[in-house]
């Protein structure tokens, strides 16, 4: 098992963010929970974070033990470009268009970023502040409009006024080309007009014959999400736990903080 500080979470809580990367097999799996707990006592402040694929049951119960709870079911859903060769979108009515970012553009973005999303892991974890949770998504798109992450930033626009947008990142997983929706925002009052749709449209059209394998993460709960990538032909191929611990004075936090 590690025990590895994000240092980039850390930064925005305030105080130390760790990765908890675990084997729960036979021999490591009892020595998890004294494990965290040897750790966590050395914290005046603290946040940990594990991510467990689902029919990992065993992982989960010995992080578990050590303090960790559930936050979100996480799914991962693709589109394999090499089976479907053209992949169609379907028809979307929008009055946005989409396009990359533009100067003018990046405070609004900047402002849906910091305040539309509430299905996040941290917004669904009670003992993160929405302050907190809606600073992580601010910060997350800042490094986009300051190109320190990701391939793309797309926006959807209706006339001057910007509508939504998506985050793109690019990587390799066993020698694949993937293309990710890291974060797809839409502004509160923009909602149910099509802007989504738009944005993943053009993602696909964007992506698709450059790429071996279009993918996107959101969690069970965001049904609204779900049903829209699973309408452009997006289908689930991993599903995930995700844990978290939060620490004061060397133990568990159980008071919510205000939100």
């Amino acid at each position: 098992m590690e025990i590895l500080e994000d240092t980039w979470f850390s930064g925005v809580f305030g105080h130390p963010v760790f990765k908890i990367r675990a084997d729960a097999g036979p021999a490591h799996a009892a020595q998890i929970p004294a494990l965290v707990r040897r750790h966590a006592a050395e914290q005046p402040a603290a946040m940990y974070y594990a991510k467990v694929d689902t029919d990992d049951v065993e992982l989960v119960r010995q992080l578990s033990a050590a303090g960790l709870y559930v936050v979100e079911g996480n799914m991962t859903l693709g589109i394999d470009t090499r089976e479907r060769q053209h992949v169609a979108c379907p028809r979307v009515t929008s009055a946005c268009a989409v396009a990359e970012i533009r100067s003018e553009q990046h405070e609004p973005v900047l402002a849906i970023a910091g305040s539309a999303f509430e299905y996040t892991r941290f917004h669904l974890d009670p003992l993160v502040a929405d302050s907190v949770a809606h600073r992580i998504k601010y910060e997350w798109i800042r490094n986009y409009v300051r190109k320190q992450r990701g391939v793309a930033l797309l926006v959807a626009a209706a006339g001057d006024r910007t509508m939504g947008f998506l985050a793109v990142l690019a990587s390799t997983q066993d020698g694949k080309r993937v293309h990710v929706i890291d974060l797809l925002g839409v502004a509160r009052d923009g909602r149910r007009r099509g802007v989504a749709s738009a944005l993943v449209a053009d993602f696909i059209t964007r992506y698709r014959g450059c790429t071996d394998s279009l993918q996107v993460g959101t969690q069970s709960a965001n049904l609204p999400s779900l049903r829209l990538y699973q309408n452009f032909g997006f289908s689930i191929i991993k599903t995930a736990y995700v844990m978290h611990l939060h620490v004061r004075d060397g133990r568990p936090v159980s008071g919510l903080p205000g939100r």
